[in-house]
């Protein structure tokens, strides 16, 4: 069957689905992803060097709703669905409103310098995939799909805040369903379903079902899903010299993550500056993973201290097998690479999905030391990366956590599934 992977232009987002299409590849099937010029440069080059084949659908300038911008900030998608304050729903309801009706929406003036819409429509009824896999950011996908009567499911690459303010939408509208009221989703998609002559459906908003990379979850995702365990990939790359030899001493990875680091390019919360003065003489190897303007931005002016080395971008299913511990900033992606490999986490959460409920969610397995943000001091960092290197108790956390994690069935044994279902719904009519 044929296969396309619409992802976005963000390598995290890529290199989440990469070991999947492989896999699909690997079972005899035609596998496509598409890429654009999003706002990490030329996503078709890093699929490329994955050894997989991309669609072209961008070109330089083009807007992504994860670019920063006047639609965007660093915590545009932010949410904690443990948060009690109705404001933060609200504010990420009005997020994915604006994403459909102006990012994505033809018509509007971001949308048509996107225009992601047309052209996966004209893409899909050339080629007419049988199986579409979205991205759960990427909207118009799930249009083109119903269009060529494709079968298509959402990717799921972290906690499914999506599914979740959906249930929470449908459970506001049962009790005024005699008086009609109109469900928001539906009035959100008629700029994309209206020019194509679509009535609005369940699936164009969740998929026929989704492919859930983001297991074990710290809540339970509310729709189908094929669970898939996510395997350790961060891009091609040489293998370091420096990576062959057994560390001396303890070495400790500290990251702010590739995907803040490309799109939103200023200063964070983390304390990164005090933590590594505070740590420099501490008898272990810290690696910071960033140069150039992405570490003056994050470390402000002055030399690296003591035993601290910026090594820049090395893949983490490399470097994370070196490492007896791992200090980062939520993201689901760093956070799936260390507990798939046992390592213990020390996580000061930066908003920009749900790395607040990731952060949690290592303090419940007692798999490493959740910190929260706000009037974090590098002092306090420090010895919370102290405990979790010399407390046995965050090893044993870290093994649990693994445990859960590799429970799911690869992706090489997910294709089987992936084809019955994809039988089930291909050929719909919209």
């Amino acid at each position: 069957m044929r296969v396309l992977f619409v992802t976005l232009p963000v390598k995290a987002h890529l290199d989440a689905v990469t070991p999947l299409a492989w896999a699909l590849r690997g079972a005899g099937h035609d596998v496509l992803l598409t890429g654009d010029w999003g706002p990490e440069r030329d996503a078709t080059a890093h699929i490329g060097a994955a050894g997989l084949d991309a669609v072209p659908l961008g070109r330089e300038g083009d807007v992504s709703p994860v670019r920063p911008g006047t639609h965007n900030d660093s915590g545009f998608l932010a949410l904690d669905p443990e948060e009690a304050d109705e404001a933060q729903w609200d504010r990420f309801r009005e997020a994915l409103r604006y994403l459909y009706t102006q990012v994505y929406a033809p018509g509007s003036e971001l949308g048509e310098q996107c225009g992601l819409l047309g052209k996966l429509v004209s893409f899909t009824r050339s080629w007419r995939p049988d199986l579409v896999l979205w991205d759960m950011l990427a909207f118009p996908a799930p249009v083109a799909a119903r269009l060529c009567g494709a079968a298509h499911a959402r990717i799921v690459w972290g906690t499914d805040t999506v599914g979740l303010l959906r249930a929470r939408i449908l459970r506001e509208l049962r009790p005024s369903a005699a008086g009609g009221a109109e469900d928001p989703c539906a009035r959100w998609l008629r700029p994309l379903l209206d020019p194509y002559g679509l009535p609005f459906s369940e699936d164009t908003l969740l998929g026929h079902w989704s492919v859930d990379l983001g297991r074990p979850h710290p809540y339970d995702a509310p729709v189908r899903s094929v669970p898939v365990r996510r395997i350790p990939f961060s891009g091609a790359a040489g293998f370091a010299p420096w990576l062959w030899e057994r560390p001396r001493r303890p070495r400790v990875v500290v990251t702010l993550g590739l995907t803040r680091q490309e799109i939103h390019r200023r200063r964070s919360a983390f304390p990164l500056r005090d933590f590594l003065d505070a740590a420099g003489d501490l008898d272990a190897e810290l690696l910071v993973t960033m140069t150039g303007e992405g570490l003056s931005a994050a470390l402000g002016p002055g030399p690296l201290p003591g035993r601290v080395r910026a090594v820049g971008f090395v893949p983490f299913n490399r470097l994370l097998p070196t490492c007896s511990a791992i200090v980062h900033q939520g993201g689901r992606g760093t956070f799936a690479s260390a507990a798939s490999l046992r390592v213990p986490q020390v996580v000061v959460p930066q908003p920009l999905w749900d790395e607040a409920a990731t952060a949690r969610q290592v303090a419940d397995y007692r798999a490493g030391i959740a910190l929260d943000p706000a009037g974090l001091d590098g002092a306090s960092l420090y010895k919370a990366l102290v405990r979790v290197l010399t407390e046995p108790a965050f090893q044993e956390g870290a093994r649990r956590l693994h445990a859960d994690l590799t429970a799911d069935p690869a992706p090489t044994d997910c294709v089987a599934r992936l084809e019955e279902l994809t039988a089930l719904h291909r050929g719909g009519r919209p």
